[in-house]
């Protein structure tokens, strides 16, 4: 079978491969945009403490979008039975309970921080001065960034329907939008002259984030799978608590991930400060690319495992296993080959920005992007296959170790490299468990 006939097979591998395709030439447009994005916003503020905190600002507010009781990916689970059995009520009733149980969700959330957010200094939280952001511009900030995370809160559970529905490549072309759309924003606000605000651009970044999520929700409801619109009427406590049993495992999945994943801006502003957020942001862009593929080459791996296991097909998930391994070796060394050219890439990329390297600090985070690939593709079949056990406990206890490594870390070296190091010590048992775990798993499968 060629390449042409395998995109159009509505096999496991097809689905796939039409997937990685698509959401090839996606990626592609979002390298192509982040390439322009960082030095774009270096310009935009005239001070790297606050471009600092504007990094450290969303990655700490976006940890209330771990808050959703696992709804997302219980929801994504159920949905890929669903549609395969193509029992369409089923399904209505799975998406009429997840959105409306996860907006009542959202709406106590959004109560209890605006309420706890008025006896806060926010500047104190986010270790900046009043004389580079005073108190008012901050509280209006956070206010803002608020409003937006609690908007996708709901409005995301789209893309959870899109994984399900096989359409993968979709929330990647949604986050592109998204980055297309602050790009804009912030190259038009240099031009004019009109930058320098932390408030226009969480504004922006209201807009940006929640404009795209709109459009594919009503598009999902209207044109791709109109009789499985949530409906009032449709709710059930019994399918909300299905959804939920299954989410609240990986809810907790969620949290520690978000630990190791989402404090790196944070532990840097705390045990460092903030203007080492922006050098991190820099190598970390050029040794998240492998990641970046890692997404690409996963994109409807874990839906489609799903699928699989529910038709028998362990053969296929085995040798999908074994191809994903590969990749993962090949994009770790990619990483480390990436240093040699790093300096040129710097002077390219920055211009009268750039940064010289140092090649110690590199390295580290060639070996962190490697480890967080193989993390990524080893929990993708453990998700989808829910079974989860290993990945809980080797996860829990790197999420336990991680602060306090972070912290003893940057007390010895003084350096933020020590967050990341952090992260590779925290994170690398998990990998070596759930390697060991899928190998069991998978021969006795294949000989029953």
């Amino acid at each position: 079978m060629n390449l042409i006939e395998k995109l159009k097979s509505k096999d496991n591998t097809g689905i796939v491969l039409r997937n990685t395709l698509m959401a090839a030439v996606v990626k592609g447009g979002s390298l192509f945009i982040a390439l322009f994005t960082t030095p774009a916003y270096m310009h935009f503020f005239n001070n790297d403490e606050v471009l600092g905190v504007w990094f450290t600002l969303l990655s700490v507010l976006a940890w209330i979008l771990n808050c959703d009781m696992g709804i997302g990916n219980g929801l994504r689970n159920h949905l890929v039975y669903a549609i395969n059995e193509k029992d369409w009520g089923k399904a209505r009733k799975y998406i009429s309970s997840s959105y409306l149980f996860l907006s009542g969700i959202g709406v106590i959330i959004l109560l209890v921080v605006v309420v706890a957010g008025n006896f806060v200094s926010w500047n104190k939280v986010f270790n900046i001065q009043l004389d580079l952001v005073d108190a008012g511009t901050m509280t209006k900030v956070v206010q803002i960034l608020l409003a937006s995370i609690i908007l996708q809160f709901v409005l995301r559970l789209v893309t959870s329907i899109l994984y399900a529905l096989q359409e993968a490549f979709v929330p990647g072309l949604l986050n592109l939008s998204t980055n297309v759309m602050m790009l804009g924003f912030v190259l038009l606000s240099n031009a004019l002259g009109k930058n320098n605000s932390l408030v226009s651009l969480a504004s922006a970044y209201l807009m940006a984030v929640n404009l795209p999520l709109i459009v594919a929700t009503f598009w999902v409801f209207i044109c791709k799978i109109p009789e499985t619109r949530p409906s009032v009427a449709f709710f059930r406590k019994d399918y909300a608590m299905s959804v939920l049993k299954v989410g609240t495992a990986f809810l907790w999945l969620q949290v520690i991930a978000m630990v190791v994943d989402n404090t790196n801006n944070y532990l840097i502003t705390l045990f460092v400060g903030n203007s080492a957020v922006v050098e991190y942001q820099v190598y970390n862009k050029i040794f998240n690319l492998p990641m970046t593929m890692v997404m690409l080459v996963t994109t409807s791996l874990w839906s489609t495992i799903t699928k699989a296991k529910a038709e028998n097909d362990w053969k296929w998930i085995r040798a999908s296993y074994s191809k994903y391994m590969k990749i993962a070796f090949l994009l770790g060394a990619a990483e480390f080959a990436v240093i040699i050219p790093l300096q040129w890439i710097f002077n390219f990329w920055l211009g009268d920005k750039t940064i010289p390297v140092n090649y110690g600090i590199a390295v580290i985070f060639a070996l962190s992007g490697t480890v967080m690939s193989l993390r990524t593709i080893l929990a993708n079949y453990s998700n989808g296959l829910c079974e989860l056990r290993v990945q809980t406990i080797y996860m829990t206890i790197g999420a336990v170790v991680n602060i306090p490594l972070a912290y003893v870390f940057s007390r010895i070296s003084g350096s933020y490299i020590a967050i990341v190091l952090a992260n590779i010590v925290s994170m690398a048992p998990y990998c070596i468990a759930q390697m060991l775990w899928c190998r069991k798993y998978f021969k006795a499968r294949i000989e029953q």
